[in-house]
């Protein structure tokens, strides 16, 4: 789990938390080591629900029911429309604690993006997620949903970037590498600034497979460049969990995707 900022740290530490309460949350977090086992995931999402339910407004709980409902989503992507919608709710819920100029904009319909570009290191992480989230749920529905919601997608990742790179083994670089491959370059994409997220991602979480199946599947389709996708996609297919044991459950997934690839790797080039 991304380490949490300073701020969050001491707002979690200050406020006090019902036995019971306590005990779902610790749950939970033991229930989440293990969510590569879809029973174990199912259980710590039921506990921190529980957690959220005597807890109201907790940004630490809304934050471990988004980053649950990600992992759900990545790996059940048959259902994982629906899920990214949960854990964008819970990302902007967290957000609006933490930085309330972002609850204002939007509760006035005015622009967001102001408010975000201006969200402090303790909303780093909840910017992640809902950004994550929301892109995710639109590439879902097409490249019109997109398009809808790109700047404050963007906007959010960006700073999410800026703040901690570093969440979720790299993921604010692995996501905008992604996403500015799959843009033209009239509306932010390209290929070199795709290629300079890619390569701040592999500093930021090398090991997070997750990473070089992302740059595989999109940065390097663009380019054509097949044999820079065969070798990200048997860099994966060569890990082990004993190489990054706290990443274990997502590079399991990881190697997953990268087996799809290589089903499509004749349709892709």
């Amino acid at each position: 789990m991304a380490v949490a900022a300073p701020l969050l740290i001491l707002l979690v530490a200050a406020a006090e938390v019902p036995a019971e309460a306590a005990a779902l949350l610790a749950r939970g977090d033991a229930e989440m080591a293990a969510r590569g086992d879809p029973a174990r995931l199912a259980a710590a999402l039921s506990a921190y629900e529980s957690a959220r339910a005597l807890l109201p407004g907790r940004p630490d709980v809304e934050l471990r029911l988004a980053r649950a409902e990600c992992f759900r989503a990545q790996a059940a992507p048959e259902a994982a429309r629906a899920v990214w919608l949960r854990c964008s709710a819970a990302a902007e819920r967290a957000l609006r604690t933490l930085a309330p100029p972002f609850a204002r904009a939007v509760d006035a319909g005015a622009d967001p993006v102001p408010a975000i570009r201006a969200v402090e290191p303790a909303g780093a992480e909840a910017l992640y997620w809902m950004a994550l989230a929301t892109w995710s749920a639109a590439q879902a529905k097409g490249f019109a949903a997109v398009l809808a919601v790109k700047e404050v997608a963007l906007a959010a990742m960006e700073r999410a970037a800026a703040l901690d790179g570093s969440l979720d083994c790299g993921g604010p670089h692995r996501a905008l590498g992604a996403w500015r491959a799959g843009l033209p370059v009239a509306v932010g994409g390209g290929a070199e600034r795709s290629r300079a997220h890619f390569d701040a991602a592999r500093v930021a979480g090398p090991a997070c497979q997750l990473n070089r199946v992302a740059e595989a599947e999109t940065l390097r389709v663009l380019l054509q460049d097949r044999a820079g996708f065969d070798k990200l996609l048997s860099e994966v297919a060569a890990s082990r969990d004993a190489d990054a044991p706290r990443w274990a459950p997502e590079n399991e997934v990881a190697r997953r995707r990268a087996r799809e690839l290589r089903d499509r790797e004749a349709r892709l080039f």
